[in-house]
């Protein structure tokens, strides 16, 4: 399945719109190669709701100077208010000719991101934007052409279905337990100490937190700086801090669900070399607490990858995604409008694709990869009927398959 089929497909997922960002962004590269990619998912008055950008350093660099440039006459930024009202595509690649590479933006914002050239899109649903998408490529690269302008407006209507705020109502994630194959697509650490202050950070771990916490992210305006650390992230210091005697048979671990995926968080003890944690417990306002973080792309979006990689075709793929959570056949011949019998036929030519004989071990080959062979199957979840629903798949166009 080529990459524009599969961006297709997972637009059709019923994923969250900050997960479907997630999602997404991997496979832009492959339609219109480039940098980093960027989403927004905007408000009524233009003011972004939540982000998700690709490149660490982003989430730092724009609090800290983003909103400096919304009003001046010669940034793309200041074009933000205009483009949202027309949900137009390509409005700040004429801001990229003479005087670009020497104006402030560029020095301050784009040039310590490793970006330059800028492709910018408003995403709508109906008459209103919805979200807005940025991809960026380094100064040495090419700068993006109409070509490139063509082949991002072909897949609006697609993103636009994906980032949707609701249908019909509040969307709910299909219930899918935090499972976190893969490698995770952002991670971070964090250096504290024993009262929760911050010693030290990576830059991604600024975009974490705010992800922990469902923070916005209006870069727009100026937005003080964060106050405190995420609750999760000092509960588990109070964690590793009250350890019986001291001592942990384990780091002690968390996974939270987010509506960007899972978020694993691990806290270590950071201790000379050959000390004990036992030992560092028992006077902990000598040493530091080091906590690991890592997102990892929503469940539903990991299974389609994996499909997809292994040669499913997109009416395979919505087979195979809703075997792989559980569902029964009768259940997905139901949710996709199918005859049972259609259904019995995609799956018995995605087992032949996958060389497995049933649905054990087709989510066992899903889960747990390439050692599907020696490993045992986790658990597969049951979907109740509501998110039987929401896990439908359903194209902007009006087909289901």
């Amino acid at each position: 399945m080529g990459a524009v089929e599969h961006l297709k497909s997972l637009c059709c997922l019923g994923l969250k719109p900050e997960s479907a960002m997630v999602a997404a962004a991997p496979l832009l590269h492959d339609i219109i190669p480039h940098g980093w990619s960027r989403f927004a998912l905007l408000a009524p008055d233009a003011t972004i709701t939540s982000a998700y950008a690709e490149n660490p350093a982003m989430d730092a660099v724009f609090r800290e100077r983003m909103w400096r440039f919304m009003n001046d006459p010669a940034s793309p930024a200041s074009l933000w208010l205009p483009a949202f009202r027309a949900t137009s595509i390509g409005w700040s690649l004429h801001r990229q000719g003479r005087g670009y590479l020497e104006s402030g933006y560029y020095r301050e914002v784009e040039a310590p991101l490793d970006s330059c050239w800028l492709l910018t899109a408003m995403v709508g649903d109906g008459e209103r934007t919805i979200g807005a998408v940025h991809l960026t490529r380094p100064r040495t690269a090419r700068p993006f052409t109409v070509e490139d302008v063509q082949r991002l407006d072909r897949l609006r209507p697609w993103l636009g279905f994906a980032l949707r705020p609701s249908c019909t109502g509040p969307r709910e994630e299909p219930d899918v337990p935090l499972w976190t194959a893969g490698p995770p697509l952002l991670a971070g650490q964090a250096i504290l100490s024993c009262e929760g202050k911050t010693v030290f950070q990576t830059v991604n771990v600024e975009q974490l937190f705010r992800i922990i916490n469902a923070e916005p992210a209006n870069f727009t305006h100026y937005v003080p700086a964060r106050g405190g650390l995420p609750a999760p992230v000092l509960a588990l210091v109070q964690r590793i801090l009250g350890a019986a005697s001291g001592s942990l048979v384990d780091p002690p671990r968390m996974q939270i669900s987010t509506a960007h995926g899972t978020v694993t968080l691990e806290a270590k003890w950071l201790v000379p070399k050959d000390t004990a944690a036992a030992d560092a417990a028992k006077n902990p306002k000598s040493c530091l607490i080091a906590v690991a973080i890592e997102l990892h792309e929503h469940a539903l979006a990991y299974a389609a990858r994996v499909l997809r990689e292994n040669g499913a075709t997109p009416a395979q793929l919505k087979i195979g995604v809703l075997l792989a959570l559980g569902k029964t056949k009768p259940e997905i011949a139901g949710a996709l409008g199918l005859k049972l019998t259609s259904v019995a036929d995609l799956t018995r030519k995605l087992y032949q694709s996958f060389e497995v004989h049933n649905v054990a071990e087709l989510g066992t080959k899903i889960w747990l990869g390439e050692g599907y062979r020696s490993a045992q199957l986790p658990e597969l979840p049951v979907l109740g009927s509501r998110a039987m629903a929401q896990a439908n798949f359903c194209s902007p166009f009006g087909s289901s398959i």
